[in-house]
């Protein structure tokens, strides 16, 4: 009997042993994997890439569409404020402290256009355009996440359709005016 328990004591040893090697070494081959991976890309030189054909233009960057909406807009806006198409999230919001769960969600999207204050370049107001064209699916609705981002730091989200008559253009500035933050829109009236 003795001789028994000892067997199952050797045999129970030599499986745990075995298993902590397995996931030891499972350990250091990951490790050196990474390694391998990640400094691959620190080890080019990049005086010496040849980066042809690896990229190309993102032609257009604004959609005839887009582009006309874009003219429109810039016509009609104050001169405090410049508009600016295709910007990143990133551009427009930081992180603020140690939590980074919105901004990690949001740091790789981009908007339509986003205006801003030209004296300081403070954003004031996003807008999300639509085209209501069921073949079209180009422009998209922005992310619940982004909105939440974009709500959090107190910059607006205005959507404006894209059409394809004539645009109301006092209709679209009182629209992004109401929009605004009532303090941009006071210093506004003040300089007038």
């Amino acid at each position: 009997m003795k001789n028994l328990i000892m067997a199952v004591d050797v045999s129970l040893i030599i499986g745990i042993s075995i298993l902590i090697v397995a996931i030891i070494a499972g350990i250091i081959f990951s490790i050196r994997l990474n390694r391998k991976v990640t400094n691959n890309a620190k080890k080019i030189d990049w005086n010496n890439f040849n980066g042809k054909d690896q990229l190309k233009k993102h032609i257009p960057m604004l959609w005839p569409k887009e582009l006309e909406f874009y003219y429109m807009f810039r016509s009609v806006l104050p001169k405090e404020f410049m508009i600016m198409p295709k910007l990143g999230l990133d551009e427009i919001v930081k992180p603020n402290g140690g939590n980074l769960v919105l901004f990690n969600a949001v740091k790789d999207e981009h908007v339509d256009y986003c205006v801003v204050k030209v004296s300081n370049m403070e954003p004031v107001a996003v807008l999300d355009t639509y085209y209501p064209s069921i073949t079209d699916s180009t422009m998209q609705k922005l992310e619940t996440s982004v909105i939440k981002a974009l709500e959090s730091v107190n910059i607006p989200v205005i959507t404006y359709e894209i059409l394809d008559v004539p645009y109301d253009k006092d209709k679209i500035l009182k629209k992004f005016l109401e929009a605004i933050d009532p303090v941009v829109l006071a210093q506004l009236k003040n300089k007038k």
